[in-house]
């Protein structure tokens, strides 16, 4: 069961990919009319860098990394908020963590006259959120729990002497749709991309840890919450500015 839980974000992943790939084939047909290194911001989610190609006047893509860490990393639970989360929820997915990072695959449809200029397009995104040291009251609140209990035994060191007390590890993919205008810089070679972009959670995995005592009734019951808050409120606008270097120019 866990082996299955820990693989099925990369299968929702890969399928997302190979649907954005789906085109590739038919599309290498077509004469490249350019490629580039790609990178720039999600205001205000995450930053990006990354690879573009575009096959023809009509169809490009691009291959992301994306890292969401200051000042970015509690905007999503304040969108969540904004939309109906309980608070008491997206305080688990609070600071501090580590840095969420992941990836960002879409493809592109160009439209209208003026070189087509105009473009809309659709990604697969996915995205890891590493959190340590998460208090006990936050889980005792949220889950109406004692974590200090008789429920939860320790286990065979003290808390003192763990290294991870209590940890979250947080998967989740996200459907994003984007809209954008490029224009041509001075230098050929350079070209500036504005985007506005909203995505929308298809799935996320929550797997909450803790080294030195039996924790596994709330952290089945932490997954499914936050999976249920992710499904529901997980909706992030974004104004995207990228910058793409031309290799072949």
């Amino acid at each position: 069961m866990k082996i299955e839980q820990m693989n099925t974000s990369k299968k929702v992943l890969l399928s997302l990919i190979l649907g954005l790939s789906f085109l590739f084939p038919q599309l290498g047909k077509s004469q490249m009319v350019e490629q580039g290194i790609h990178f720039g911001i999600k205001i205000p989610y995450s930053y990006n860098i990354g690879y573009y190609k575009r096959f023809n006047t009509r169809i490009g893509m691009h291959a992301d990394f994306q890292f969401i860490t200051i000042p970015f990393n509690k905007v999503p639970l304040s969108y969540m908020e904004m939309w109906g989360a309980d608070p008491k929820l997206t305080a688990i997915l609070e600071e501090p963590f580590s840095i969420g990072a992941g990836a960002d695959i879409g493809v592109h449809y160009y439209f209208g006259t003026d070189n087509r200029r105009y473009y809309v397009g659709i990604s697969g995104q996915w995205m890891n959120l590493l959190k340590r040291d998460i208090s006990d009251e936050v889980i005792n609140e949220a889950f109406d729990v004692e974590l200090d209990g008789p429920m939860f035994p320790v286990g065979p060191i003290t808390k003192t002497d763990s290294k991870k007390p209590l940890t979250l590890n947080t998967n989740y993919v996200q459907l994003g749709f984007f809209a954008g205008k490029k224009w041509q810089l001075y230098n050929p070679n350079w070209e500036v991309r504005v985007e506005v972009a909203m995505s929308m959670n298809l799935f996320s995995h929550h797997n909450l840890q803790s080294d030195y005592r039996y924790i596994t009734p709330v952290a089945k019951q932490a997954n499914e919450e936050l999976q249920d808050m992710m499904h529901k409120y997980a909706w992030f606008p974004t104004l995207n500015v990228f910058m793409i270097y031309k290799l072949d120019q």
